[in-house]
């Protein structure tokens, strides 16, 4: 059906104008009347933009407040960098990874990003992402230990002693091959859920954790019969960073941006001291009087920004 606009109250009103501006102007007015409604109706229909969703592994179990430190702080790098790349979202898979399944399942697209641990041969099948989520503080490690234990451990004053003593250590943890080849003493393990059982039931003697994660977790896994023994802290330089696929290039780009923003910022760091899973690592004079023994990283990549000090928090 054809509509036929009737346009004689126009024609008759035109004439009452006097001059050519005066009756532009009254079009403009008419046209504007009749066709702003048409414009908004519009602009109401147009489907809103999608966010992009990024894939990431599941908790390990219900009290991995680490997780929960990385889901957090992507959603934050995920907001810094929306003026960039647009809105984006994290979403969980079903299933959570070991480590090495982990790295294969950037490869095969099973997940988006996955953080982890750095080695030269890890940064050689993935993108990393030099930026350090935990400033080098994952690679302070203190012994969680029995509370039957406590004295064996007080009397501890040389590096020896403790490499007698055995620890509990992840099989596919870069930690272990670092431990082992100073000499450690180690129980590997495949699951990390099992570790705290382990140490409970005697089959090793501690079990090393950084002090950016182990007061979260003890919350979930202690009890009366397992405590932190702060007065000793194994150290070696070990970032933790986000990988993803080596040919997705555009999505790396993107971590490295809003990351980028929150060190230049500041937020990295406030997020690291605030965030209920690292919070209680600081201030880190608590640790003025630990022992501390020295160890060297020997699967550190040279790319490691280590000489970056806006990256690392100073520790003694």
């Amino acid at each position: 059906m054809v509509t036929i606009c009737n346009f004689a109250p126009l024609s008759g009103l035109l004439h009452k104008l006097v001059t050519p501006y005066a009756m532009l102007i009254f079009l403009l007015q008419w046209l504007s009347m009749r066709l702003l409604p048409l414009l908004f109706s519009l602009t109401i229909l147009m489907p809103a933009a999608q966010a992009t969703e990024y894939l990431v592994q599941s908790t390990r179990t219900n009290f991995d407040g680490s997780h929960r430190y990385y889901i957090d702080l992507l959603n934050k790098v995920m907001d810094a960098s929306a003026d960039k790349y647009g809105a984006a979202t994290i979403a969980e898979s079903p299933n959570n990874f070991s480590q090495n399944r982990g790295f294969l399942g950037l490869e095969d697209g099973w997940i988006d990003i996955f953080w982890a641990g750095s080695t030269t041969e890890r940064e050689k099948n993935s993108l990393p992402i030099r930026i350090p989520l935990y400033a080098g503080l994952l690679g302070r490690r203190v012994p969680v230990i029995r509370r039957g234990d406590l004295t064996k451990f007080q009397d501890i004053h040389e590096e020896a002693a403790l490499k007698a003593l055995t620890a509990c250590q992840g099989d596919q943890w870069p930690d272990s091959d670092i431990l082992e080849s100073a000499g450690y003493t180690l129980e590997l393990v495949h699951k990390f859920e099992l570790m705290y059982n382990m140490l409970r039931a005697g089959r090793c003697d501690y079990f090393p954790r950084a002090i950016t994660e182990v007061y979260a977790e003890l919350e979930g896994y202690g009890g009366d019969d397992l405590i932190v023994f702060d007065h000793i802290i194994i150290s070696y330089p070990f970032p933790m960073y986000f990988f993803v696929a080596k040919d997705n290039v555009a999505l790396a780009e993107r971590l490295t941006y809003g990351l980028g923003k929150m060190v230049t910022s500041g937020e990295l760091r406030n997020f690291l001291q605030t965030h209920p899973t690292t919070k209680d690592a600081f201030p880190l004079t608590r640790f003025d009087d630990a022992l501390i023994f020295d160890l060297p990283n020997i699967s550190l990549p040279n790319t490691t920004p280590i000489n970056n000090p806006k990256l690392w928090i100073p520790f003694k």
